[in-house]
Parts: structure tokens; C-alpha cells; sequence
């Protein structure tokens, strides 16, 4: 378990670093019902990823994956999730940045943005079921699915029973949940301090929206195309 644990920490970081499900989760937090919100925003993470974990444990198991080369398997995988970031990255940078102006919802946390997204407004203090739909969204138009999918292709390929297999894709799932536990603790522990840290961290997030996310698409499309190539080669 350690082991899988160990080849499995890239994958894990990068399940942990979404900056729109952060951003999300900390405008929810400014909500008039931020567990609820918060709550019902990771939902659906959970349900998708753990969906896509259980399929692939199924069908990984059928196949006896592990009986084949693991790591040029784990090599491939890695590469092409390592290329689609970047390619997602360089569309990011390249892109033309469209500025407008969204107004200001009514005991909204934070001032208002000329570049604030709409999606943005709307979470300020959003209905459950636009809460919903956000999470559903968020978790399947992601990035982090890319990450799942490398992460589950260790495990599935691991020379590993069932219970150690079981093991990594729970750790995969608690890393995806960091985004929603971590700001959710600091709002409930650190009192009105803390949360004037937290809506300072929602304002520089949304400042820097595009520049964070196209840095994270690019270190780990490195990564991931370094580690890939690494494996096959060897």
C-alpha cells in the first residue's frame, strides 16, 4: 500500500489543486448557507469520481490489467494526460481575455469584479439546485478527470489485491475532497479572522483565475509527459 501510495502522490497533489472548485467552495463559504453549499457542491465530485473509480476497478479486474507491463502502461497513460494539459494550457494562454461587467448580488462576500466570470455572481449566494448543477459541471468539464484517470490506470495496473487497490482509490477520492475540507476548516476554526483571510483568498483567486490555471496546466503537463516518457523509456 505504501508503495501505491507513493506512485500515486502526482496524481493526488493534482486532485488537490483545482482552483475552480477552491474558488467555488470559498464564494459558498461567503453564502447565507455555506455548509449546506459547500456540501452540495462536493457531492457530485464524490458520486462522478467515485463512479469512474468503481468502473475501472471492474474493469480492470475483468482484464487482469496488473498481468501486463505496468509501467509502459502507466507510461502511456501518463503521457497523453500529460499532453492534453498542455495543449489545454497553451489554448488558455493564447486565448483572448473577454472582460465584462458583472453586477454585485444582493449580502454578496467580496467586492465586485469587471473581469468576474457570470459563473462567478451567480455562486454568491446561489438556490440548492444551482449549487448542484454547478458541482455536476464542475466535476465532469475538469481537468481533474485526466488525473483520475492516470491515478486510476496505477491502480488498476498495480500487482495488488483487491483490498490494496481498493485502498489507493480511496486516497485518490480523499485528495479530490482537500478542495472543499481544507477552506471548510479554516471557516469553522478560525473564527471572523479566518474568514477574512478566507474572503482575501476568494478576492486574489479570482484576480489571478487565469494565470493559476494555466500555470497548473502546465507543470503538471510537464510532469506528467516527464514521468510518462520516463517509464516507457525504461
Amino acid at each position: 500500500m505504501g508503495e501505491l501510495a507513493g506512485q500515486l502522490l502526482p496524481e493526488m497533489v493534482g486532485l488537490a489543486v483545482t482552483p475552480a472548485a477552491v474558488v467555488a467552495c470559498l464564494l459558498l463559504l461567503g453564502s447565507s448557507h455555506p455548509f449546506r453549499n459547500v456540501i452540495l457542491l462536493a457531492g457530485p465530485f464524490l458520486v462522478v469520481y467515485g463512479l469512474l473509480a468503481v468502473a475501472a476497478l471492474a474493469v480492470g479486474r475483468t482484464a487482469d490489467a496488473g498481468s501486463d507491463d505496468p509501467s509502459t502502461v502507466r507510461g502511456w497513460i501518463s503521457i497523453v494526460v500529460g499532453v492534453l494539459f498542455l495543449v489545454a494550457g497553451a489554448v488558455s494562454w493564447f486565448r483572448p481575455v473577454r472582460r465584462s461587467i458583472s453586477p454585485r448580488s444582493a449580502g454578496a462576500v467580496g467586492p465586485a469584479s469587471t473581469d468576474e466570470p457570470g459563473w462567478v455572481s451567480r455562486l454568491r449566494d446561489p438556490s440548492p439546485r444551482l449549487v448542484l448543477g454547478a458541482g455536476a459541471l464542475l466535476a465532469v468539464v475538469n481537468p481533474n478527470v485526466a488525473i483520475l484517470v492516470s491515478g486510476l490506470g496505477i491502480v488498476v495496473t498495480a500487482d495488488a489485491t483487491l483490498s490494496v487497490q481498493a485502498g489507493g482509490v480511496a486516497l485518490l477520492l480523499a485528495a479530490s475532497m482537500i478542495d472543499f475540507v481544507v477552506p471548510a476548516l479554516v471557516f469553522v476554526l478560525a473564527g471572523e479572522r479566518g474568514r477574512g483571510w478566507l474572503e482575501t483568498a476568494t478576492r486574489w483567486l479570482l484576480a489571478h483565475n487565469r494565470v493559476i490555471g494555466i500555470v497548473v496546466l502546465i507543470v503538471f503537463g510537464v510532469l506528467f509527459v516527464g514521468r510518462g516518457l520516463t517509464q516507457v523509456i525504461s
